[in-house]
């Protein structure tokens, strides 16, 4: 499964349909991450914030089967964030996830990118070990509020991506 898929940017006009049913098919995911059943309007709220970039994950039948949003230069310049990543169950435990983070990864290191950061749910030991595996380290935990109200906790993780031209020791 892992190189039966395409990568394609989403955008509100054409895609919030595709991205609800996602959503729909993945309640595990948004009640761990919300507190809550899913909602109709997830989507559109997902591809509302320009500043975003959603990229649906699709079979090679054209059926969204994940999604990974991500947010260039932040928290600093060169640095990215991805603020979801989410698959749907029947694709999960195939080594796509895990395949379509080292495409980004790279792709994202040849756009300048330095490192890439991503916020775990403390209580979601899985997707922690899953971030573990590919080189994300542990920065710091933090309280998280949903744009629900839902209140967690969150461990901050940070990956090195690309090639850094410096000499000697550097962070």
């Amino acid at each position: 499964m892992t190189d039966d898929y395409y990568v394609a940017q989403l955008d509100r006009e054409s895609h919030v349909r595709d991205l609800q049913s996602l959503y729909d098919r993945c309640p595990d995911f948004v009640e761990l991450v919300f507190g809550q059943p899913t909602h109709a309007t997830a989507a559109e709220e997902d591809l509302a914030f320009g500043r975003n970039m959603v990229y649906g994950i699709y079979s090679r039948d054209a059926r969204l089967i994940g999604a990974l949003e991500m947010l260039r230069d932040y928290p600093k310049p060169n640095e990215w964030w991805i603020g979801l990543r989410m698959l749907d169950p029947n694709a999960r435990g195939h080594r796509l996830g895990a395949s379509v983070c080292r495409t980004t990864f790279d792709w994202i290191a040849q756009e300048g990118a330095r490192a890439v950061w991503i916020g775990v749910q403390e209580k979601n030991e899985r997707a922690h070990n899953f971030w573990s595996r590919l080189g994300f380290l542990d920065v710091e935990r933090q309280p998280y509020v949903a744009s629900n109200g839902y209140e967690t906790t969150v461990v901050l993780m940070k990956k090195s991506v690309g090639q850094t031209r410096m000499s000697g020791p550097h962070l």
